[in-house]
């Protein structure tokens, strides 16, 4: 834990007059003896929205006894809060550093890569492939991944608290970040990110409202350009993009994500195409490489350029940037209700 909680307290002596002083010094001790049994909970805490400070207070604050279940239906309880955390999802990295954690956090999967900071954490795997001995090698008291559902029960094995946690939906989501905030003694930060996502859905909705959704097909992966992937209106982001005031013409996908042939895409006659593809490791599609495919030329977008590349990260990860997304597809598809 940073040393700049204690050392706010003791700055407080400094306020005292010259007869308070014992008092407010033997307080001062009391509290930073309680913070070193992790009683108390003191924090630098800097809450954070689209990666600015959204508020940054010193508060001392008693942590209660968090006690979780995970989406493996597993209960864990905290004594104090977690001061090793590893995580094994991008998007609870993200989440952690928002909630003012990120000092505490000492491992993170291969493809955390926001913000910046997380770059300095040591690399344990991930996308399935965690390595466990690099997991333990960190001494975590607390781990958190979103599908490593095999990793997490080898390390509740060994005493490590590993959870799993897959949020399906927006509200899933906001819970997510109330229950970390809860794990990790920051719930003021939690609740106040949750309301401010709350809020800003809520913008957005009032602004689309009425408006007609138009036509959007949007790529996950156009390696296949006869068959891409796309997502179903059934899915994580087919929800955000209704959300949005987009209507998603993958109507034949039952499943979170699925291939859609040409000659379908062409028959629904997308009216704006979102690449969410444009930065793929493997085959990255541009609005260049869409106008050079055969056979979409007849397609509406194709024909009038209303094709938009986005950046993937803020779509399928479940943090607190998924609003962020959300007002990028709707001043996309609705620019005139933003001016």
């Amino acid at each position: 834990m940073s040393l700049l909680p204690a050392i706010s307290i003791f700055r407080k002596v400094r306020g005292c007059g010259r007869g308070r002083a014992r008092q407010c010094l033997g307080t001062a001790l009391l509290l930073a003896l309680l913070l070193g049994c992790g009683l108390l909970f003191a924090s630098a805490t800097t809450c954070l929205s689209n990666g600015a400070a959204k508020f940054s207070s010193v508060r001392v604050e008693p942590y209660s006894r968090a006690e979780v279940t995970d989406d493996l239906g597993r209960t864990f309880r905290f004594e104090a809060p977690p001061r090793r955390i590893v995580s094994l999802s991008p998007a609870y990295t993200e989440t952690l550093f928002a909630l003012g954690a990120g000092d505490r956090v000492v491992g993170v999967d291969d493809y955390s890569d926001y913000p910046p900071e997380a770059a300095s954490r040591a690399k344990v795997g991930g996308g399935h492939h965690a390595n466990l001995e690099s997991i333990v090698a960190l001494e975590p008291d607390f781990v958190v991944a979103l599908v490593e559902e095999q990793e997490v029960d080898a390390l509740a094995a060994r005493g490590i608290p590993a959870i799993k946690l897959l949020p399906t939906d927006f509200e899933g989501v906001t819970q997510t970040i109330l229950l970390l905030g809860k794990v990790t003694g920051t719930v003021p930060c939690a609740q106040e990110i949750v309301r401010d996502m709350k809020e800003r859905i809520a913008r957005v909705e009032a602004r689309v409202k009425g408006l007609r959704p138009p036509r959007v097909f949007l790529e996950l992966d156009g390696t296949d350009p006869a068959r891409p992937f796309t997502s179903g209106p059934r899915s994580f982001i087919g929800a955000m993009l209704q959300t949005a005031g987009g209507s998603n013409i993958a109507n034949e996908i039952r499943t979170p994500s699925g291939q859609m042939s040409l000659e379908s895409i062409v028959a629904e006659d997308p009216e704006i195409i979102v690449l969410m593809d444009s930065r793929s490791p493997v085959n990255p599609q541009s609005r260049e490489d869409v106008l050079k495919r055969r056979g979409w030329l007849g397609i509406s977008a194709v024909r009038n350029g209303a094709i938009v590349s986005v950046d993937s990260a803020l779509f399928s990860r479940p943090s607190p940037r998924l609003i962020e997304g959300i007002e990028l597809l709707a001043r996309l598809l609705h620019p005139e209700a933003f001016p």
